[in-house]
């Protein structure tokens, strides 16, 4: 048998990378494609250079490298222009954690967790075996995303706004999590999920 893949996603605000870190604590490699996301555009990249004939050399910083803020601000208005940036990266992301995962594998790992925001969007739960979405209520996360990224309430809401719903989460999960409490309480259910997970993959 091989890695049991288990991707991991979530609305923002609702607690999904405090449900990573549990996960990682428990001794299951995660593979953050956040990081990916950088990775694959780092400057010398093939990722970039469609960026760039995508978009234009405006969307370069001084040295370089992707201004994200700024492509952000050319893209994210435009439905057809994030349509193409998401193509863009979705592929370049996926190659990268193909091989991440490939490397896992090799090594004898019989347990990996894919870490993504986009899990869906992107096509990266192709690679998961099992999907686990963290959810929780609007008040909650609305609180959290105001102190945790210091955005003006109106920023705030029009985050929320444009993230999926609880039931595109449920029907496409395997395992859902809601944060309805306590930080701790949320970190004991990701801990149950792991012993179990562990199980399941045999490790």
């Amino acid at each position: 048998m091989g890695c049991l893949v288990v991707g991991l996603t979530g609305q923002t605000g609702a607690g999904k990378s405090t449900v990573s870190r549990a996960l990682a604590d428990c001794g299951i490699p995660v593979i953050d494609c956040d990081r990916l996301a950088r990775e694959a555009v780092e400057p010398g990249s093939e990722c970039l250079s469609q960026l760039v004939g995508a978009f234009g050399r405006e969307i370069l910083r001084p040295d370089g490298s992707l201004d994200r803020a700024g492509i952000a601000a050319i893209a994210f208005p435009d439905p057809e222009r994030l349509a193409v940036l998401n193509r863009i990266t979705h592929k370049a992301i996926l190659a990268l954690l193909k091989r991440q995962l490939g490397l896992l594998e090799s090594a004898g790992e019989k347990l990996a967790v894919v870490d993504a925001p986009t899990l869906f969007e992107s096509g990266a739960d192709r690679f998961c075996s099992a999907v686990i979405s963290v959810i929780a209520p609007e008040k909650l996360r609305y609180k959290r995303i105001l102190t945790r990224d210091h955005l003006e309430p109106e920023a705030a809401k029009k985050r929320m706004g444009a993230q999926q719903t609880d039931d595109f989460y449920t029907r496409r999960s395997d395992y859902i999590l809601v944060n309805d409490s306590t930080i701790k309480e949320l970190e004991e259910k990701a801990r149950r999920l792991a012993q179990f997970l562990h199980e399941k993959a045999g490790g």
